[in-house]
């Protein structure tokens, strides 16, 4: 009987995926320990990171406003407007703009991410090896704004303090949990919040020929 490893090898990779070392066998992998320092192989550690932190100020959010003295028709714009932003937002939006520029997006296989933390999230764009261009940075700024901030009026036109502290803390403490755990070891150095140090970030697109010359033709100057 094929071991999983096994099956999970024989999966096809095509693209640019063939060129690039995340998607190659963990064999081929003896004499680099980059998987020491950034996320070139999926860990669940990361996921948990990235989602256990947000739901510390949402979830205690969320209730609040369903149980709420509130109009029904309130929350059904609350709830409705949010989720069907979020759903643009995350597999139209971020994904055409940020997840695109992520080695975990270039297996032109795969119609949903490969990515430990995005896993799922549908691939609505081509793969671009290159930096994310200034507009890039700029539209996915705007668009993750208005996710986190969506919610912020509907409270406090609803006079429901408590459930806006929740989620403001939880936000705040989100965004340092990833940035310090999560965005310190990812591989989408394209992305606004990357915070892989300069030297590592160096080290795997030199490793990966079909990276370095997209960006090296974006002015992309190695020190």
């Amino acid at each position: 009987m094929e071991t999983k490893e096994i099956k999970k090898r024989k999966r096809p990779i095509t693209g640019l995926a063939t060129e690039i070392c995340i998607w190659k066998d963990e064999s081929e992998c003896s004499d680099c320990n980059l998987h020491e320092k950034i996320f070139c192989r999926p860990k669940l550690k990361y996921l948990l990171m990235f989602a256990l932190p947000m739901f510390f100020g949402l979830i205690p959010m969320v209730i609040g406003v369903i149980f709420a003295n509130l109009e029904l028709l309130f929350k059904i714009i609350f709830f409705g407007g949010w989720i069907g932003y979020s759903f643009f937002f995350f597999n139209v939006w971020e994904s055409r703009m940020v997840c695109n520029h992520c080695p975990y997006y270039a297996n032109d296989e795969q119609k949903s991410l490969h990515c430990p933390i995005d896993k799922g999230k549908l691939k609505t764009s081509k793969y671009d090896p290159g930096p994310a261009s200034k507009s890039e940075k700029i539209q996915f700024a705007v668009g993750a704004l208005i996710f986190v901030l969506y919610p912020i009026p509907f409270l406090i036109v609803g006079n429901l303090i408590p459930q806006l502290i929740l989620y403001s803390l939880g936000i705040i403490i989100w965004i340092i949990v990833i940035q310090l755990k999560v965005c310190s070891d990812c591989i989408n150095f394209a992305c606004l919040m990357n915070r892989v140090p300069e030297s590592i970030r160096n080290e795997f697109i030199k490793k990966n020929p079909v990276i370095r010359k997209a960006w090296e033709e974006k002015g992309y100057k190695f020190n």
